[in-house]
Order: structure tokens, then C-alpha cells, then sequence
């Protein structure tokens, strides 16, 4: 049976590489993007080689919980009508970066709604059909900033003396706790953080300016094509070699070590 999966950010850097990817793959993709004319110009891009009714896109943000939950609403509506409740993976892969403090009508800020909570909040939507599929995976998208992010329990989202760095590389410690933590509570569903590398794609220069634009875009130069880590994605959601490995920190196809305040189980319930 053909595999179905969900991706998010699907619409331009390693969401996009990872929707051919899939798509090259026979895998059946329900994506999510924000921009219409982006999802029509990548449709128009893969249009040959997309099988009939291998794709749909849907319209969503996730930057707030409302908007999430509208989002993961029409995915599921696409995964029950079109494929009967199928779902084998879900690639958690938008992300954002921002220059400056900006809050979400919840009065959440915009880098911990959109890194962490979109992650936690459309996985545990789909986690129902992801269950009930044998194999299925759930990979989430990571940094190696992780490794000098800590846990700041007083201000957990960075509103205190917000920093670009500090909150980017918080929001990606927080997806590797988030991925332990699932992984022992969920076991039947195997799910992997993913250190994507150093990779030239535009997430540093959305929603940033000034010197943080300027030092992305000269960083950004040095990082590989977007499908380097879209290779070992793709084999991650589907080689079995990966069945055993869930919950773990997987970078180039190699699971290697985490950081050790991302090993706290304390602080992996707690961030639950």
C-alpha cells in the first residue's frame, strides 16, 4: 500500500526538498503551506512528476493555537476522506526565525508558537491516525543550536530580554525534549529529531532585518543545498533501519548524542 504523509513548510527549503523528495519516493503527500502563490508555484514546479491525486496542499499557519488548530483540522479532514485515516509519516518541518519580540493573539511569543508548540499541538492532533498505521514515523526538525540552549523555567519563552539566538536555539531544545519525551510515552509511534546542518535556506530571512538579516545571509552561503538533508530525511521516514532508533537525534542519517540537559527526563516532563 502506498504510504501517506503530512508535510509541513512544504513550500520552500527543506520542506519543499523533502515534498519532491516524497513525492519521487511514490509516497501519497498532504502538504501544508501559509502562501497561496508560493503552493501554486511549487505545484506548477513538480507538476510532472506528480501522480494523479499524490498531492494536496493545504492552507495553514502555524503561529497561533487557533490557526494550528484550523490547520491540523484540514489535514485531517483530507487524511480521513481521501485515504480512509491513513497517515505513515509526519515531517514537523516549519520553522521561524525572528529579528525582534513579537507575541501571537495569545500573548504567546511568535518563536516558541511556531518552533515548539505547532510541533506539540499538530502531532498530538494526528497522533490518532499515526497510531493506528503500523510503522508510522513522526520526524521533527532540530538544530544543532540545541547544544547551547538551556532551560530558563522563569522564562520559558525568551519574553524576558529576548534574543534572535537565544530563542531559536531554545525553541530547538525544546524539540528534542519534546521527541525523548514523546518517544517513551508513545513507543507504537517512532519519532526522530533531526539535525538538519548548516543549510542555505531562506527561514533566517523571513522575518528578520537589520544585522541578524545580514549575518544569516553571509552564514546561509556556507550551508549545503537544502536536499542533502532531505536525502537522509526521506530515508529516516522510510528505510527499517530506523525502527529501533525512536526518540533519537539524527544527523546525516547517523544518530549521535544530544545535549545533556536534553537527556533530563525532569526537564523533558516538566516542558510536557
Amino acid at each position: 500500500m502506498k504510504k501517506v504523509a503530512v508535510v509541513t513548510g512544504a513550500t520552500s527549503g527543506i520542506g519543499k526538498a523533502v515534498l519532491e523528495l516524497l513525492l519521487r519516493s511514490d509516497v501519497s503527500v498532504v502538504a501544508l503551506g501559509r502562501n497561496p502563490l508560493r503552493i501554486k508555484q511549487v505545484t506548477d514546479e513538480f507538476s510532472d512528476l506528480i501522480k494523479p491525486d499524490q498531492l494536496d496542499f493545504v492552507i495553514g499557519d502555524l503561529s497561533d493555537n487557533e490557526q494550528t488548530r484550523k490547520a491540523a483540522l484540514d489535514l485531517e479532514k483530507i487524511i480521513k476522506t481521501k485515504y480512509k485515516g491513513q497517515l505513515d509519516l509526519l515531517y514537523n518541518i516549519a520553522g521561524m526565525v525572528s529579528t525582534g519580540f513579537h507575541e501571537n493573539v495569545d500573548h504567546i511569543e511568535k518563536t516558541f508558537a511556531v518552533n515548539h508548540l505547532s510541533v506539540f499541538h499538530l502531532t498530538a492532533h494526528l497522533y490518532p491516525y499515526l497510531a493506528k498505521t503500523e510503522d508510522s514515523r513522526v520526524l521533527v526538525v532540530s538544530s544543532y543550536s540545541h547544544y547551547w540552549a538551556k532551560v530558563d523555567w522563569k522564562n520559558i519563552q525568551a519574553k524576558k530580554g529576548y534574543n534572535v539566538l537565544k530563542s531559536y536555539s531554545r525553541s530547538k531544545l525544546y524539540n528534542v525534549l519534546f521527541v525523548k519525551a514523546f518517544a517513551r510515552k508513545y513507543p507504537d509511534v517512532k519519532i526522530y529529531a533531526i539535525d538538519p546542518g548548516l543549510v542555505n535556506t531562506e527561514i533566517g530571512m523571513k522575518k528578520t532585518s537589520g544585522l541578524v538579516n545580514w549575518i544569516w545571509n553571509q552564514r546561509r552561503k556556507r550551508g549545503t543545498d537544502a536536499y542533502f538533508p532531505a536525502k537522509f530525511m526521506i530515508d529516516v521516514g522510510l528505510s527499517p533501519e530506523y525502527l529501533e532508533l525512536s526518540g533519537s537525534y539524527i544527523k546525516e542519517g547517523k544518530p549521535i548524542p544530544s545535549s545533556k540537559r536534553s537527556m533530563n527526563i525532569e526537564d523533558q516532563e516538566k516542558m510536557w
